[in-house]
């Protein structure tokens, strides 16, 4: 036993076998320095007798090996690993190796070192922004980051191991541009199509050993589909800022332009305002607030055969109620003569309708059906010849039901209806309005301030609740408030990502709502941030905590819409 086993005292570390009686039967060097003891002390003692603590007679009979650790009286703490073997005569044997649990420790060290360098890494290749790719000499993938999931639609374990030329065979890209360096031994920069339409600037670099042998490739991937996109969209809007200036030179009021006009839904608004302008019936505009109805009121009154008489508007919102009769009919008593006789012959425009009172209904009413007002104090009517037109963002059925509204009020002012849709309805308008308002208050301020692609598209992604009144009041915040020409998307309020999140507290611990806030949270971040740095900034986090979290939490990255 001991000729077979003295290999084992040029080890550096302690190593015992025990028969199955517990009786030591081989002890090296280092062994017996460990526990204080010599050959003689230690060779054919019980080894209970030695190490109390041991386990090696368990591990013997159930094969089950254990780890424990043993202090002795004037010695290093030692750590014995315990375990089951086959003698010579295939029979059940002990084994004991020891080690200093100085050893240990240091080994864990360098095992813990080698994990941080591990993270590291993908911190690193997480943080760069972009699709990044590692593969070895033949093309074969050793490392990716995240971002393959969002740009590619594959998921990293789906990636590794695999060789470059399957993502042409599948048709997940349109070629290879790992195979170019390969092919050519240099860095290559080409454009790349995926399977899902995306676009790619990818750069791939060769790296060499010491003995000039291409050992990795490493690719880095931009997406550019949306800066194509938006580079587009950005000519479309210079062409159309163009126009607008052109027409900024006239007299006309800014209220007069033509509107924009790119989605369908305004598309067939205004093909319903240019029908109704030719003839003079009643006409009711709907919509949220802020969605422009004053502004195609006039637009209707520009383009009627009323043109160049008056518009004149009344906002019953803004007129205190016990003076309202006084200036829509006027004073006899104090010479006025009241908005509806102000605007005969032109446009009388009763903004917000929904919030004159009911004794002023009837008086409205009698003057639309007679084409006469009394003023306050008069006996004597005044002939009036006026198109009226209304608006409101409240749904006039429900006051009349409710009895707020007279019906036969609304029935002659409801002849005919347009609706402005909301924002959020037409999009894609979002950012010729940004650059047409942009234009406006850079002639009103005297500035010449842009805006970048990011800002363009955190507006076209807001939900514009106050619509385009809100747009066009953020524009101008932007052009007097901010330092620099370019406008960028950080120098947006703080309140302006700002989006509710829902929670179904239904059935839910507190564990589990305060878990689903902050997936909701986290998602909510990642969709308008550029990359992980970005977010973690947002959230007051570390990159590597907030990895961790969407790790934790199950947030699918494929699925983000923000830009890694």
């Amino acid at each position: 036993m001991v000729d077979k086993m003295s290999v084992s005292d040029h080890v550096p570390f302690g190593i015992m076998v025990i028969n199955q009686a517990g009786v030591v039967k081989y002890s090296n060097d280092i062994a017996l320095d460990m526990i204080g003891g010599s050959k003689k002390q230690v060779d054919h003692a019980k080894i209970l007798e030695l190490i109390p603590e041991s386990n090696v007679i368990k591990a013997i009979k159930t094969g089950y090996p254990s780890i424990i650790s043993v202090h002795k009286e004037k010695k290093p703490p030692i750590i014995l690993y315990e375990c089951s073997m086959k003698d010579e005569n295939n029979h059940s044997t002990g084994l004991i190796i020891m080690f200093h649990a100085s050893f240990v420790e240091h080994l864990a060290y360098h095992c813990k070192k080698i994990g941080e360098l591990k993270q590291e890494l993908d911190l690193i290749m997480d943080l760069v922004g972009e699709l990044v790719t590692i593969t070895d000499g033949q093309g074969r993938i050793l490392r990716v980051n995240e971002a393959c999931e969002r740009i590619m639609g594959v998921k990293r374990k789906d990636f590794i191991g695999k060789p470059m030329d399957m993502l042409e065979s599948e048709k997940i890209v349109d070629h290879s541009s790992t195979k170019k360096v390969i092919e050519e031994g240099r860095s290559i920069t080409i454009v790349q199509t995926t399977k899902s339409g995306k676009r790619l600037l990818v750069t791939g670099y060769p790296v060499f050993n010491e003995k000039g042998t291409l050992e990795k490739i490493i690719n880095i991937s931009k997406d550019i589909t949306e800066t194509e996109e938006l580079s587009k969209k950005l000519e479309e809007t210079k062409e159309l800022a163009r126009q607008y200036q052109s027409e900024l030179s006239n007299k006309a009021v800014l209220e007069e332009h033509e509107p924009i006009v790119k989605s369908r839904s305004m598309k067939n608004t205004y093909d319903l305002i240019n029908r109704i302008a030719e003839v003079d019936s009643p006409v009711l505009f709907i919509g949220e607030s802020g969605v422009g109805k004053e502004f195609f009121a006039k637009i209707l009154h520009e383009k009627s055969i009323r043109k160049e008489k008056p518009f004149v508007k009344v906002n019953f919102g803004a007129i205190p109620e016990h003076i309202m009769e006084k200036e829509l009919f006027g004073d006899l008593r104090y010479g006025t003569k009241g908005l509806i006789a102000a605007a005969a012959n032109g446009t009388l425009f009763l903004d917000e309708i929904e919030k004159i009172p009911l004794h002023l209904q009837v008086k409205l009413l009698q003057m639309l059906q007679e084409n006469e007002v009394h003023s306050t104090g008069d006996l004597e009517t005044i002939h009036v010849d006026v198109r009226v037109i209304t608006s409101t963002n409240q749904n006039l059925e429900d006051l009349v039901k409710e009895g707020r509204f007279r019906t036969d009020l609304y029935y002659w002012l409801n002849v005919a209806t347009i609706y402005i849709p909301s924002l959020k309805e037409r999009k894609e308008e979002v950012p010729f309005l940004a650059q047409y308002f942009l234009n406006v208050f850079n002639k009103k301020y005297n500035r010449r301030k842009t805006f970048n692609q990011h800002l363009l598209q955190a507006f076209v992604e807001h939900e514009w609740a106050g619509n385009v009144r809100e747009l066009q009041n953020m524009v101008e915040r932007l052009v007097v408030t901010t330092s620099h020409d370019e406008i960028t998307d950080d120098q947006l309020p703080g309140n302006f990502f700002k989006r509710p999140i829902q929670l179904n507290r239904e059935n839910l611990s507190l564990k589990e709502a305060v878990d689903l806030y902050e997936k909701q949270m986290i998602e909510d971040i990642l969709s308008r941030c550029r990359n992980m740095k970005e977010a973690s900034g947002k959230l007051g986090v570390d990159p590597s905590t907030l990895s961790r979290k969407i790790k934790k939490l199950n947030i699918e990255i494929a699925k983000m819409q923000y830009r890694f």
